[in-house]
């Protein structure tokens, strides 16, 4: 009986499990082995290594190695300093003897000055002086160039003395008509050099025969160099009857306007290549005077030089960027004792400065008779001890140079004033340490450089038409 319902037990069941589908899941392997056949990876069999090759048969890599490379950049160094030593330095510069034409008597622009100017030196200082006939700019350019002031006052009263031919011009009366027919007034070349001069001053200044006889020294700007670097440019009178030329017959108006428009063309031209400009007069106030240097400033056309490092390359543009304006001094020579005192000193700085408000020329730079003890505290007060700003103001740029009597070294006499070498020096310390702003829109422009922007700008200036037609509304 109980194998019996074993048996029924397992039929149920087995009825029981054909019902019920079991549910069957691969394998991995079934999976690999069931689907598609994939492209089988290609095997690589490496090749046996063959017997090592000696060191000396093996490749070198490319490399360096280190201890090499230090020994080519020691090399590399050694080879760069036998190149320095191998270049021969710059031979020295030519010291100059005496001035040299930078515009001559055609207005045309001279080169002689190049071999005289370094290339490497961007501290150097130009000073352009302008005046009348017969003021003092030649003697005023020899006391910026000599570095020592003694005996300057015999050496001036020597320029001025008559030489042996002028004496017995003089004395002899019975001749005088026939020496007067010969006499050529016109031809300055004609006139012999004063032996009396000193060979110390570099510029030529007028002797009693020249100013006798109307004539000027300087035609053009002459050009000169001192051992510090100075340039001083000393121009021609301006608008000087001697300047007009006397070939034809019949001097016009027209003549008189061209000699006009050349001086304000130097005169424009000094105020666009100098540091400082000294406007000299020998009496106050010459109102003509102001209104040309007012004039000059006017027509001035704007000018800049975009010159780069190299000297060969010479290229300027006429733009407004980078325009400078020199510093003005108005120097007095020939000086009296009125014009010394406080209150003549107060009325000359009110009225160039009444004159001047609307310029764009410095007047303040520095180079005043006395200290502004409020700006600065600057002891300059040593050589005009008289003049203080409740006296004369707040100072400007004005100097005063008094004349130069016979008896000058006699100290028993009252002067009113400090002594002309006192002066002088002053002077010339004062310009020596004004402010050397910077000319034109390059910076560092050495000395090479300036004179190829003085070369631009002259050929700027002679084609400008403002000139021009300033000429034309001239009487």
């Amino acid at each position: 009986m109980a194998e019996k319902k074993k048996k029924v037990l397992s039929i149920k069941d087995n009825t029981t499990l054909a019902h019920k589908r079991p549910v069957i899941l691969k394998s991995e392997r079934d999976t690999k082995d069931t689907g598609k056949d994939k492209e089988k990876q290609p095997t690589i069999i490496l090749k046996t290594r063959e017997q090592s090759a000696p060191k000396d048969e093996r490749p070198v890599s490319p490399k360096t190695p280190a201890a090499e490379e230090g020994q080519n950049i020691s090399k590399i160094a050694q080879n760069e300093s036998k190149e320095k030593k191998e270049q021969k330095p710059s031979p020295p510069l030519k010291m100059m003897s005496e001035p040299i034409k930078l515009l001559d008597e055609n207005f045309e622009f001279n080169n002689a000055a190049l071999e005289f100017l370094n290339d490497n030196n961007s501290h150097y200082l130009v000073i352009g002086i302008i005046g009348t006939q017969g003021v003092g700019k030649s003697l005023v350019s020899n006391l910026i160039s000599q570095n020592t002031s003694s005996d300057i006052c015999e050496k001036i009263q020597k320029s001025h003395k008559f030489t042996d031919q002028t004496t017995e011009f003089i004395s002899d009366m019975s001749g005088l008509e026939s020496q007067l027919e010969s006499l050529n007034v016109q031809d300055p070349s004609n006139i012999k050099e004063d032996p009396h001069t000193d060979p110390v001053f570099k510029f030529k200044m007028q002797n009693m025969e020249q100013i006798e006889r109307g004539v000027h020294c300087t035609r053009g700007v002459d050009m000169y160099i001192t051992k510090d670097r100075v340039i001083i440019l000393d121009c021609q009178p301006l608008w000087s009857p001697c300047l007009i030329e006397t070939n034809a017959n019949v001097v016009t108006s027209r003549s008189a306007n061209i000699v006009t428009v050349d001086c304000l063309q130097v005169a424009s031209y000094l105020i666009a290549i100098c540091h400082v400009l000294v406007a000299i007069q020998d009496w106050f106030v010459d109102y003509n005077f102001i209104r040309y240097i007012q004039t000059a400033e006017m027509l001035k056309p704007s000018l800049s030089a975009s010159t780069s490092s190299s000297v060969s390359q010479e290229a300027s543009e006429t733009t407004s960027v980078g325009e400078s304006h020199p510093h003005l001094l108005l120097l007095h020579n020939r000086c009296q004792l009125e014009d010394f005192t406080p209150s003549s000193v107060r009325n000359m700085q009110d009225l160039y400065r009444k004159s001047f408000q609307r310029s764009n020329l410095q007047l303040k730079s520095g180079m005043y008779l006395y200290s502004d003890s409020n700006k600065n505290g600057l002891n300059v007060d040593s050589v005009c001890k008289s003049y203080d700003i409740g006296k004369c103001g707040s100072p400007i740029n004005l100097f005063l140079l008094p004349e130069i009597y016979s008896d000058y070294d006699n100290k028993e006499i009252y002067r009113g004033h400090p002594s002309f070498e006192e002066l002088a020096k002053r002077l010339r310390w004062m310009l020596m340490g004004v402010n050397r702003h910077q000319i034109t829109n390059v910076p560092n422009l050495s000395e090479r450089g300036w004179y190829h922007f003085c070369n631009k700008a002259w050929e700027t200036i002679r084609k400008c038409t403002f000139f021009l037609e300033y000429e034309r509304f001239l009487p």
